[in-house]
């Protein structure tokens, strides 16, 4: 619990901003350059974000700080712009297992990917992919309010218990806040419930679930919540994955979330990552 995550950026603001993002989550540490951060490596952190552009623009560098990590399970991300040319060859590093992932500052919510990176290794994974589904299936004015169901979700989704984390405590205020932007907490609740049991399919894979859903607090609820939504069983979506990809799991979750709003249009993803107009 009392492990650090190390920030390595050479520039203030998007230390400040990479810092406040994690702050509630775990405790930062920033490094000014590379020799600084393989001597900070002696000791065990939980996630080492390098901020991917000059001086840092460098795809060895993660080779070099995993041979220098004690614990293999420490997680890598790197933040950087999708244009800048050290990091083209993003999915070949990811998939060699050199970094877990490359957040793009110009396409991506940097600050809630980051966050949910330095959660507890078992939870991280499973966050990071349902804020990008929420990003990609819900209007981008339910953007922040999502986020915040996800990354402080402790296992208590409910409208109540939602409320009781607000400043003031009822459901009432939450209900005239969310009626502003027409939406209700109920139906909020629910988007974020289906996006945490489809994600924790995805992360854990067929093979580990073996068609059951595993470690949720009411296993029965999330069946119906998945019936109810996507007209599938935990078991259709592993077996869904397995046959056209996770891409088609993740198309027929949009859907449904955006009948769930109402049928409002989510952000679409054009093939380069950037969001249509």
């Amino acid at each position: 619990m009392d492990r650090s995550v190390l920030i390595l950026s050479d520039h203030v603001a998007m230390k400040v901003r990479l810092r406040d993002a994690m702050a509630p989550y775990a405790r930062v540490e920033c490094v000014a350059n590379e020799h600084e951060l393989l001597q900070r490596l002696a000791r065990p952190v939980r996630l080492v974000v390098i901020h991917g552009v000059p001086p840092f623009a460098d795809p060895r560098l993660p080779a070099r700080l995993r041979h220098a990590l004690r614990e293999s399970s420490t997680s890598i991300v790197v933040v950087t712009h999708s244009r800048e040319p050290a990091w083209q060859s993003a999915r070949a590093l990811v998939g060699a297992g050199q970094v877990e992932d490359i957040i793009y500052t110009d396409t991506e919510r940097v600050d809630a990917l980051v966050a949910a990176w330095s959660l507890d290794s078992d939870r991280c994974r499973q966050k990071v992919e349902a804020l990008r589904l929420a990003r990609a299936s819900a209007p981008e004015n339910l953007h922040v309010v999502l986020e915040e169901l996800l990354l402080k979700d402790t296992g208590d989704l409910s409208v109540g218990a939602w409320a009781a984390k607000k400043p003031e405590g009822s459901r009432f205020a939450l209900h005239r806040e969310l009626s502003k932007i027409g939406v209700s907490p109920s139906t909020l609740v629910d988007v974020a419930r289906v996006i945490n049991v489809v994600t924790r399919v995805l992360v854990r894979g067929g093979t580990r679930l073996k068609g059951r859903l595993a470690a949720l607090p009411d296993v029965r609820s999330a069946r119906r919540l998945l019936m109810r939504t996507l007209g599938m069983s935990p078991s259709d979506v592993t077996h869904l994955a397995h046959e056209q990809g996770p891409d088609a799991v993740r198309d027929r979750t949009r859907r449904a979330v955006s009948r769930m709003l109402g049928g409002r249009n989510p952000v679409q993803q054009k093939p380069g990552g950037e969001a249509k107009k």
